[in-house]
Formats: structure tokens, sequence, C-alpha cells
């Protein structure tokens, strides 16, 4: 039985570094083994940890399902069973069932130490029937039910093994909802086992959407040679052009017919035909690489060349992320469509933990997983060069992917 159970938690961790390529996935499933613990009568913390008091049952007798609403809030259904003792009535071996549903609160969801408290309510069944509790000074409380609604409340923890699969332990007090039976039928459930997360991401950023403002208010930075747009010429331009146009010929209200408007969904200039310059670098943005960044014509519009943002990863990976594929998408069009002449470095960097020989290989792969995305998506191979540099000198930011322009 215990080789069958190692088994099982070896396959449930392959199957997660095999397969995960974020770690905020929106469901999840629990399995493990609990202890339900009939404290002294109204004493809850009492001999909290005796052996008499905790009937443990073995793996599987605890499962939960569950899916992640926000980042901070999720939901979740447990079910419990097993064969427990309850030394609190004098019964012995008799079959225990709980299920119940609830909220949790996660309070770090982006670490590996990840804490939550949970709150539900649900059924339970244990057999009272024909019980007698003897209470001090001669009292006798009959019961003789088997059937219960109860409240559950408690505190657990996740510790993230690898990105999807890591060990879960929590703790729950459970009132039982019986009239005038104080908490003669409470009692605590205890439970350590595995936890694996799966499915979509539960936190999608929205895409960009279209500027449709019908004005744009150019933030001016201190630079040299920089151009700014005359409030006299715009204010020229629309005078004139109303005479001629209406509303409805205008859809961006730029004072320029849409039939002459090269970017009629967006307020431009009449000298860029219609188009902006979001810098104010006199590069109209869809000739401008980097349109939101002031830059020179020799440069295409870019400070100083070029700029593609980072490809990052997680310790140990070479997997991309979806955000990471985001970043690509961007690289693409750059390359396709403002670029398409040029050819490029692709260079693989780890940090400086671990063998040298290991990180070689590490960035390797790493350079490697975005050159074939590149690829995949229509980039000619022969644009690009994989260089493997290594281990970073910064030791929390050498874990990424740069692309630069290769200078013939």
């Amino acid at each position: 039985m215990k080789n069958v159970n190692f088994f099982i938690i070896a396959l449930f961790a392959l199957f997660s570094c095999g397969f995960s390529e974020h770690s905020q996935k929106k469901w999840f499933i629990r399995i493990g083994a609990n202890a339900i613990n009939y404290y002294p009568v109204n004493y809850p913390f009492k001999d909290f940890f005796q052996k008499k008091n905790n009937s443990i049952n073995p793996p599987f007798s605890n499962i939960e399902f569950g899916h992640k609403i926000t980042k901070n809030i999720g939901g979740y259904f447990n079910a419990s069973l097993g064969m427990v003792d309850n030394n609190r009535w004098k019964i012995i071996d008799n079959f225990f069932v709980k299920f119940s549903p609830g909220i949790k609160f996660y309070f770090f969801p982006h670490h590996w130490l990840d804490p939550y408290l949970k709150l539900g309510a649900g059924y339970h069944q244990f057999d009272y029937q024909d019980r007698k509790l003897r209470m001090p000074r001669s009292k006798i409380y009959k019961l003789n039910k088997k059937n219960f609604f109860l409240l559950d409340g408690g505190l657990g923890m996740n510790f993230w093994i690898v990105s999807n699969f890591g060990v879960n332990v929590q703790s729950n007090y459970n009132q039982v909802l019986v009239s005038q039976s104080k908490d003669y039928l409470n009692f605590w459930e205890h439970s350590i086992g595995v936890v694996y997360r799966f499915g979509g991401e539960y936190y999608n950023p929205s895409p960009d959407k279209e500027k449709k403002a019908s004005k744009k208010i150019v933030e001016i930075k201190e630079k040299e040679n920089f151009y700014l747009p005359s409030i006299i010429e715009k204010n020229e331009e629309k005078n004139s052009d109303n005479k001629i146009c209406c509303k409805k010929d205008d859809l961006d209200n730029d004072g320029i017919l849409d039939r002459e408007d090269l970017c009629p969904n967006k307020f431009g200039l009449k000298k860029f035909k219609g188009c902006p310059d979001t810098d104010s670098d006199n590069i109209p943005d869809h000739e401008d690489v980097c349109p939101k960044k002031y830059g020179k014509k020799e440069n295409k519009g870019c400070p100083n060349g070029v700029f593609f943002p980072p490809i990052l990863f997680d310790l140990g990976k070479f997997t991309l992320s979806p955000n990471s594929l985001a970043i690509i998408d961007e690289i693409y069009e750059i390359m396709i469509k403002k670029l398409p002449n040029s050819k490029f470095y692709i260079n693989g960097y780890t940090d400086s933990y671990g063998k040298h020989s290991y990180n070689k290989i590490l960035s390797t792969r790493r350079a490697n997983s975005v050159f074939e995305a590149l690829v995949s998506k229509g980039i000619d191979p022969s644009r690009m060069e994989i260089r493997k540099l290594g281990k970073s000198v910064k030791r929390n930011k050498g874990r990424l992917v740069e692309i630069t322009i290769r200078r013939s």
C-alpha cells in the first residue's frame, strides 16, 4: 500500500512538471488523509494532540475540489469519510461522513507559501441513535439522531513544490447544528495531503483597446530636438475642413475626411495624413518602431535603436508562460512589419546559482524556446541566431532571454 501511495504522488509531480506553464490556474483538486478530533466536552484545545482523541483515516479519506474566482477568493467542495472513534460518547469505529461547500480567502496567492482562511457549511452523518452522554453532576444528555447540518471554518496552507503541485495541510473547527446540544457534538478535522492545480488562467489581462478620444494629451519631456504639434495649426485645420465635411465623414473628428485619412479611427495630424504621433518625435505611429518613446529617424523612432522587452523564466524552467507568449507576439509584429530586413541575436541567460555546465544547457534551452516560438509564427530561421551566454551577473534578474539586432 505504501508503494502504491508513493507511485501516485510521484505521478502527480511528474504530470505537473511536464505540462504546467504558469502557476496561476483556476481549478484545483486536493486528496489526503484526515484526522477527526472529538475533544473533551467544553474544552476545544484540551489534549489537542493526544492520540486517543484523534481518529486518523488513511489516504483518500479527504477529497476537495475547488475553483479560483479571483486571485484572492475561491470556492470549494470538500468530502470526508472514514471509520471514527468518539471517546466523548464512548463510540468505537462508527461510520463518519461530511460534505461541505464553502469559500476560501487566499493571503499570498503568488507565493510558494500559500496560506488561506476557509468558511463553509454542509451535511454531516454520524450515528448517535439511542446514545447517552454522561455529564458532570449526574446529568445525562440523550440523542437519537444521525443526520446533521454544520458550519465549519479554519486555516490551511499550500506548500507549492513545483508550479502546479504541492503539499497541503489544514485544520477546521466544525459546529454541529442541533438544538440544546451546546458543543457536545462539535469536533476538529485536520488533514494533510497533496494538491494539484490545473485549467485556464483565473486572471487574463484585457487586450489594449484602440484610443477613440476626440482630444490628445501629449506629455512633453526635456529632450533635444523634440517636436511640438502646433495648437494654432490644429485649429486652422479644423476650421478650414469643418466647412466641407460633416460628422459622419470624419469618425475620429480630426478634421480630415475618412476617404483621405490613413488612420480614420485615430485622431491625427494633417501632415501625417490623419495618423497620430504619440511621442511627438515627428514620426507617425504607424512608421514608428517605438511609438510611445521619443526617438530619432535613424533609429526608426527609438531612443537608442530598437528595444525588445526581455522574456522572463521561472527558476530552473525553460517553458514559456502566457505572459512570455504575449511579449513574443509583440516582437513578431516588430520583426515582420517594422524590421523586415534585419537579423537578430537570441541571447539566453541564467542566474548565477547552479553549476556552469547545467546553466549553459539551461540558457540554450531558453533561447531555443523563444527561437521555436518565433519560427512557428512565420519568422525565417535564417534571420535569427541563438547565443548561449550562460549566467548573468545579477542573480535575481538573469533568468531571461534578450533579443538584439545583428549588425552585419
